[in-house]
């Protein structure tokens, strides 16, 4: 498998794998000349390439500290979330 392609506009930070050829990847991107965070979702194409979707989010790098603080927001309301009951029949 191709690994990702790296401009100097452009850096990849981690790729998080969501399974069935999809992963998320976030990178360091300028545009513009502006900075940004991107997380968006790739796909694996036929020729093996991942190549990027049309869902994802482009934060100016300015909002990354706003952005880290709804994180750990979200992260202690997940933490709160009643566990998930299994469904009967399934494992």
């Amino acid at each position: 498998m191709p690994e990702e392609k790296q401009s100097g506009e452009e850096r990849l930070v981690k790729a998080i794998n969501k399974g069935m050829g999809n992963r998320i990847h976030i990178r360091l991107s300028r545009f513009h000349d502006r900075d940004y965070l991107d997380i968006r979702n790739f796909y694996e194409a036929d020729d093996g390439e991942w190549k990027p979707t049309r869902k994802g989010i482009a934060v100016p790098v300015e909002l990354y500290g706003e952005l880290m603080d709804a994180l750990k927001g979200a992260e202690q309301m997940i933490k709160d979330l009643p566990p998930v009951k299994k469904e009967e029949g399934k494992e």
